[in-house]
């Protein structure tokens, strides 16, 4: 694979399983993990919600229209796909909650399985990560020894933490708007459409650093002047001896990170820093551009755990954990080849 979105394969050398998934949307389920339990108490409704074929932007719209908000009153911790069945929390004013809005949310097939309360808003990023349950359908009969060794590689390297093709939009042209944004060039009403765009041309600069650094043999590698995250804690540090932080590398501990351009982002140095800030340059752009976004940095990788494959009548049951912002469909691609 070597789309246009940067993502190239970890495992080229490892045939895959073909298959099809998502031909049903309870092929590929969805379960948030909240990264704190609600106080049961506050002016915020906390709403678990089970949504079956509908995009997160239309899940907000009719609880928008069902409860009479602004766009803003409503919650989110991330994003999940449309042709799913997704379970994930939200968050509206308490008092704008009644028996009768709920009500309404559940005549389009939005089922409410808890209701809670909260001191302040859910906010994005809000979540430790995401549970996966999917069937691919059609693989190949040697599928799930196939599936087995490239997880096992993943398992030993970790697996590359590309945005996945969702992020830039049905027709892709998500990065092109929100460079347009950042230009000045389009304007938006919308804070949450304008950040989702802008978000998504950023994610594609990180897809293409590290698609960089896996072309460059990069991928497990750290460079003198990489800001360096470990993995238990979220923690991030400047790397200044690359020879004597690799192993912790290279046993899953920590990993390297790519640039989400902003003002308060980690600028990494050294030949890091070159190889980050070439890849803004051969857009045509400086780091400037990004002066108004709150920017972050990203592990290039993801240590893989709690993964499980499974043989059923109907196709390839993959079941497996994925941390915040992460891709199921980046592990997918990678397996099924298809």
């Amino acid at each position: 694979m070597n789309d246009t979105f940067g993502r190239i394969f970890l495992t080229h050398d490892l045939p895959g399983t073909g298959g099809r998934i998502k031909e049903q949307p309870e092929d590929f389920v969805v379960e948030e993990l909240p990264l704190y339990e609600p106080a049961d108490e506050g002016n915020f409704a906390f709403l678990l919600l089970e949504k079956t074929n509908l995009s997160s932007l239309d899940l907000v719209a009719l609880i928008r229209t069902h409860l009479d908000l602004r766009d803003e009153e409503v919650g989110l911790a991330g994003w999940k796909d449309k042709r799913a069945i997704t379970r994930q929390w939200v968050s509206v004013p308490r008092d704008k909650v009644t028996d009768s809005h709920l009500g309404k949310l559940a005549s389009d097939g939005i089922k409410i399985l808890q209701q809670r309360h909260h001191s302040h808003k859910l906010r994005t990023g809000h979540l430790v990560g995401n549970r996966f349950s999917i069937l691919i359908r059609q693989a190949d009969s040697e599928a799930e020894k196939r599936a087995q060794d490239i997880i096992q590689q993943f398992q030993t390297v970790g697996l590359p933490n590309f945005y996945g093709p969702q992020r830039f939009g049905t027709g892709g042209d998500n990065p092109k708007k929100g460079l347009a944004l950042l230009l000045g060039h389009y304007r938006l009403r919308s804070v949450r459409k304008r950040k989702l765009l802008v978000s998504s041309y950023s994610s594609l600069l990180f897809n293409l650093t590290l698609k960089k650094r896996m072309q460059q043999n990069l991928f497990t590698k750290l460079l003198p002047g990489d800001i360096a995250k470990k993995h238990d804690t979220g923690g991030i540090f400047l790397v200044s001896d690359p020879e004597k932080e690799q192993p912790r590398a290279d046993r899953l501990e920590i990993s390297a990170t790519g640039p989400m351009w902003g003002k308060k982002m980690k600028r990494a140095r050294n030949e890091a820093a070159a190889l980050e800030e070439k890849i803004l340059s051969s857009q045509g752009l400086t780091p400037d551009v990004f002066r108004k976004q709150p920017g972050s940095r990203r592990s290039l990788r993801i240590a893989l755990k709690e993964v499980t494959v499974g043989q059923e009548k109907e196709g390839l049951r993959l079941e497996f954990f994925l941390p915040k912002g992460s891709y199921a469909t980046v592990l997918l691609d990678e397996i099924m080849k298809a």
